[in-house]
């Protein structure tokens, strides 16, 4: 039965303090859930952070988010694996390290039930790609689904098409995260990427920004024509407009959190009004 756009946010939404550093998803959680946020993309790229619980002792903060799941009636419905900045570039052991990370961060996922988890594409062409992501799915005995996401750089990959070509080559366990920001400074057409996608469009990230930087804003305060990408979303489409919106605050006080949060499900019930 079809449910239709829903809104979700990533943990990362209130997670950047004006002293630069970062809060925890376990300490977030409780504050997303008090203000109505149930629906949410866990970030484990808090597996790179210097000090790391997640990634020192992850069984352990594993079971604390499945509490928290529990008792708070939570729905984990994406997830962000760790990525590495330049994969062909990193040493032979770092490439050893981030395949690690991400492998853990994807059992993690399937502990927490949730249905897929968004990757970045390594900086190389398709071919590269397929034989990146086709090593990671060998190695990993689960049954998660692997959302690719289109990138913002010239030297990444970012089209439709290229997307298309390394999630077709991997079957049923691959799909397309399309991160809205990424297409709008590419120049891309959203809503002709959104009907390219299709059937394997498994995951967004909504954040808008003025077409020349990654900004994170949220929809309405950059370019992007929401009146027209929406409806794309919707005739295409049947999951959650999930906000990664983490930059647009981060110099405010935490004790703003809670109207930062309650604006911008403000900003996603406007985006599925149009």
């Amino acid at each position: 039965m079809s449910t239709g756009l829903r809104t979700a946010s990533n943990t990362n939404l209130v997670s950047f303090l004006r002293t630069g550093e970062k809060r925890t998803m376990l300490s977030l959680i409780p504050e997303y859930a008090g203000h109505g946020l149930k629906a949410l993309d866990l970030n484990f790229c808090e597996m790179m952070n210097p000090s790391s619980e997640l990634r020192d002792h992850g069984d352990g903060y594993i079971e604390s988010l499945l509490r928290l799941k529990e008792d708070l009636g939570l729905g984990y419905i994406q997830a962000h694996a760790p990525y590495p900045r330049d994969y062909k570039a990193l040493s032979l052991s770092d490439k050893i390290l981030s395949d690690n990370e991400i492998l853990k961060s994807m059992k993690y996922a399937e502990t927490l039930g949730i249905p897929h988890i968004v990757i970045h594409p390594i900086k190389g062409s398709v071919k590269e790609n397929i034989t990146y992501f086709s090593s990671l799915l060998d190695r990993y005995d689960g049954s998660i689904m692997i959302a690719i996401e289109n990138m913002e750089g010239e030297d990444e990959i970012g089209s439709a098409e290229e997307l298309l070509e390394i999630a077709g080559s991997l079957g049923e366990r691959a799909g397309i995260c399309l991160d809205t920001g990424h297409a709008n400074i590419r120049g891309e057409d959203i809503p002709a990427f959104i009907r390219s996608c299709g059937k394997h469009l498994i995951g967004t990230h909504i954040a808008d920004n003025d077409g020349k930087s990654d900004q994170h804003l949220l929809p309405g305060f950059g370019s992007i024509r929401w009146e027209e990408v929406i409806p794309a979303f919707r005739n295409t489409y049947d999951g959650f407009l999930t906000l990664e919106c983490m930059f647009f605050s981060r110099r405010l006080p935490q004790s703003l959190s809670g109207n930062i949060i309650s604006l911008a499900l403000a900003v996603n019930e406007w985006l599925l009004s149009l």
